[in-house]
């Protein structure tokens, strides 16, 4: 039995025609079955090579066609719909962002400005408080210096004038003469009174015939000072004492210090209640939190962080306010002042007195 390639002629057999090249098929490249197999009935088997039909494809339907073009149509959409609201969610979410950071922004700032301003004004006022506060008590030291100076002026201008009358009695005289030449009628009689020592001093200048002839009665008045002189007529009387021409002389310096002492206790009136009107301004702000201070921080092991001891209410000076102490302080250094003045108004007065005369 010949097998299927030696039945054919070969490629390099001499006279093969082209006919023959173009029926040639290609040779069977199987396995060859094992001979001497067989089956149940002693036949061999043959194995075929199986050759796959190709399958006709059949056309597509028109309610085929008509599907597939509504299920792309769907899928179409589908994916168009979701791609529109990614964009539109991610442009919507751009916009939202810089119109929402415009807004922030524009309202941070128009809330920090009147915040800022608030701030400000409340600073402003304490920096004002503080700055009254320190005026109060330099007007009112002024104020008890220029009273001081004055009462040392007066003070002073008596003691002058009293050590001016024992060293020069003879001032005594132009009083005198003063007050006669005030009576509205001269020829009438006057009477006179004086200090003895005055009335001594005139004696010796007017003698007896003088007196009598300008009809002047001289009486001795110890009551009266040095250089003091009432004159009494009919129906008038002049009285020239020493304190009260004084007193003429420094009237309107008496004035002003009567007025700079109605100021000064005015004055210690409103600082007595300012500083009242401070305490309470700084009771209430130490019982409520201030909103600029920040909350106390807290430590890894759950305890508050220790803050400064807190300063005596005497020595805060946060809103600038004049504490208690310091009136006082002021008060106490006035008063060695006045002290001082004393003393030196009795030194100045030792010092004028003149020296006792010695008697034989």
């Amino acid at each position: 039995m010949k097998t299927d390639s030696e039945a054919k002629p070969t490629e390099n057999e001499p006279g093969q025609s082209e006919a023959e090249f173009t029926h040639w098929q290609i040779p069977d490249v199987t396995v060859a079955a094992a001979e001497g197999v067989s089956n149940l009935f002693g036949r061999r088997t043959v194995h075929k090579a199986t050759v796959d039909e190709p399958q006709s494809v059949l056309p597509p339907t028109l309610a085929e066609i008509e599907e597939i073009q509504e299920q792309a149509e769907l899928e179409g959409f589908a994916q168009g719909k979701e791609q529109g609201f990614q964009s539109g969610a991610e442009s919507g979410r751009l916009e939202g962002l810089k119109l929402g950071h415009e807004e922030g922004l524009k309202q941070g700032i128009e809330q920090g400005h009147s915040e800022g301003i608030e701030q400000a004004k409340v600073l402003v006022s304490r920096f004002e408080s503080l700055l009254e506060q320190f005026e109060k008590p330099l007007a009112l030291l002024d104020t008890e210096i220029e009273q001081e100076l004055l009462s040392l002026t007066m003070k002073l201008t008596r003691a002058v004038i009293g050590h001016e009358l024992k060293t020069h009695p003879e001032h005594i005289l132009a009083a005198l003469r003063q007050g006669v030449d005030s009576l509205p009628l001269k020829e009438q009689g006057i009477t006179i009174r004086l200090h003895p020592d005055d009335h001594h001093l005139v004696q010796q200048v007017y003698s007896a015939n003088q007196l009598q002839k300008n009809r002047w009665e001289l009486e001795a008045d110890p009551t009266l000072s040095p250089g003091d002189c009432v004159i009494n007529s009919l129906r008038s009387r002049v009285d020239m004492r020493l304190e009260q021409r004084i007193s003429t002389v420094l009237q309107e310096m008496e004035h002003h210090v009567q007025h700079l002492n109605q100021s000064q206790q005015q004055q210690q009136q409103a600082l007595s209640s300012a500083s009242q009107d401070a305490k309470q301004n700084v009771t209430d702000e130490a019982e409520e939190p201030s909103e600029l201070e920040p909350a106390p921080q807290q430590e890894d092991d759950g305890l508050p962080i220790q803050q400064g001891k807190e300063q005596p209410e005497e020595s805060k000076s946060s809103d600038g306010l004049v504490s208690e102490p310091s009136a006082a302080k002021d008060a106490v250094s006035t008063n060695e002042d006045k002290v001082s003045a004393a003393k030196d108004l009795e030194d100045v007065k030792q010092d004028e007195q003149p020296p006792k005369p010695v008697t034989e």
